[in-house]
């Protein structure tokens, strides 16, 4: 009999075997040669220093920080809009279908509702 380690593997072996995974980890590796996709990237990386320390500067209201969040928000979309990078989302959300729905059964399995523990 197996034991629950090697149940697990096997899962795991399976989850990656997904014709999903091998194509998202193809987009990876072209978003990493991609030079647009890693000046997007680093430009909302430096928005996202920016705003951080806009706050340590000025209220959280203040038309300062407000200016530093709308120009991180727009370098994050700029980033997400980009098709490769769209892709990459895409693939991403059909290879996590799968965990969130064994994420989702196994602790819908230990549930308090599926016990009788008593307190």
């Amino acid at each position: 009999m197996k034991d629950i380690h090697e149940e697990m593997d096997e899962v795991i072996n399976l989850l990656n075997k997904q014709e999903e995974v091998k194509k998202l980890k193809e987009i990876e590796n072209k978003m990493k040669e991609d030079l647009e996709v890693l000046k997007l990237s680093n430009d909302f990386s430096l928005a996202q220093s920016e705003y951080n320390s806009s706050l340590n500067h000025y209220s959280f209201e203040s038309e300062e920080a407000k200016a530093y969040q709308k120009k991180l928000y727009e370098t994050k979309n700029k980033l997400d809009n980009h098709p490769l990078v769209k892709e990459y989302y895409k693939y991403l959300s059909l290879v996590n279908e799968p965990l969130h729905y064994l994420e989702f059964n196994l602790f819908n399995k230990f549930s308090s509702k599926n016990h009788n523990c008593k307190k």
